[in-house]
């Protein structure tokens, strides 16, 4: 059911989406990217959510028609990156397009913790209050089986690789799922379109993959931020520069903290049209960790000046209230 949120977020996905089937002009300076002819591009979608998902190069293909390419191949693909970059943004946005409605969104989705176990996966039995029997209930990898839609494991290093083999038989050619929570279930076999989407952070605290499931993905893809597609965006160049420079810090090794993404960015400007650049830049500085916080305060400053971390203040006066 669409809510009044939905439905504008759709609405500025549609009008995004319009404004970038406009001509647009190029500097000498920045000539277009190469796209190869390989695969046929996909072109723009909007999610789910309504959001718009601009198409970006990889290795020369597009990386939605990559992403559709390697599902027909069953070539499993692992995306990589810090938080923010669009590992979940692409994999929606590569099969908005075969969604149905009241039934699946083009793929299945299932977020990874620490405590993630197989029932988690395959499904379990639930009470119904209104008759006290026990139902089963399908998990997410079951129903990307029933419905033949791709399978995107987010966050997937942070599930015990314990867990995680009950993949290992659908990955690896066999193809079949034997449900032991559950034996009424006959062994269901995966069917043309079914394939899986790991996505993580490898840099988090606990992220561990274990070899025979890194073996398992056919394709390992690393995600970073677009700022090209930032500034398309509307986020503001100082911002943008901040975060270029940090990254080049990080390659040379003279910066290991923490550096506002797409995600962050996007925050960063909608905060600044609606409350002002300094209040932006006050909740950023909150937001970056606290080891952290100093060194990316200083970088900060040299483009915004002096502010503190967002924090709570006085009472107001009661003048304002």
């Amino acid at each position: 059911m669409s809510t009044p949120f939905t439905t504008q977020m759709a609405q500025r996905g549609r009008d995004k989406l319009e404004e970038l089937k406009q001509p647009r002009r190029r500097t000498p300076a920045s000539p277009p990217p190469v796209l190869s002819l390989a695969l046929p591009p996909v072109g723009p979608q909007i999610r789910p959510n309504g959001q718009l998902y601009q198409p970006r190069l990889l290795g020369g293909l597009e990386d939605l028609a990559f992403l559709r390419d390697a599902r027909h191949h069953r070539e499993h693909v692992l995306l990589v990156g810090p938080p923010g970059t669009g590992k979940t943004a692409l994999s929606e946005a590569a099969f908005v397009q075969d969604a149905v409605s009241g039934q699946h969104s083009g793929l299945e989705t299932i977020v990874g913790t620490a405590s993630t176990e197989v029932a988690d996966f395959v499904g379990t039995f639930v009470q119904n209050p209104a008759t006290d029997a026990f139902e089963w209930v399908s998990g997410p990898l079951l129903r990307s089986i029933e419905n033949d839609v791709p399978l995107l494991i987010d966050e997937i290093a942070l599930i015990d690789p314990r867990e995680l083999t009950v993949l290992y038989a659908l990955m690896d050619g066999r193809g079949e799922l034997h449900v032991t929570q559950n034996p009424a279930l006959p062994p269901l076999k995966v069917g043309p379109n079914w394939f899986v989407i790991g996505a993580c952070n490898p840099e988090v605290p606990g992220a561990h993959l274990s070899d025979a499931l890194l073996s398992r993905f056919h394709h390992h893809v690393e995600v970073t931020t677009d700022w090209d597609l930032a500034t398309d965006l509307g986020v503001p160049m100082d911002l943008i520069t901040v975060a270029k420079n940090l990254e080049s810090r990080k390659e040379q090794e003279t910066y290991e903290g923490w550096i506002p993404q797409l995600r962050d960015a996007l925050a960063f400007a909608e905060t600044s049209r609606r409350f002002g650049q300094g209040f932006a830049v006050a909740g950023l500085l909150r937001k970056c960790p606290y080891q952290d916080r100093g060194e990316f305060a200083a970088a900060m400053k040299e483009r915004f000046g002096e502010h503190a971390a967002l924090s709570l203040g006085t009472r107001v006066p009661a003048g304002r209230r």
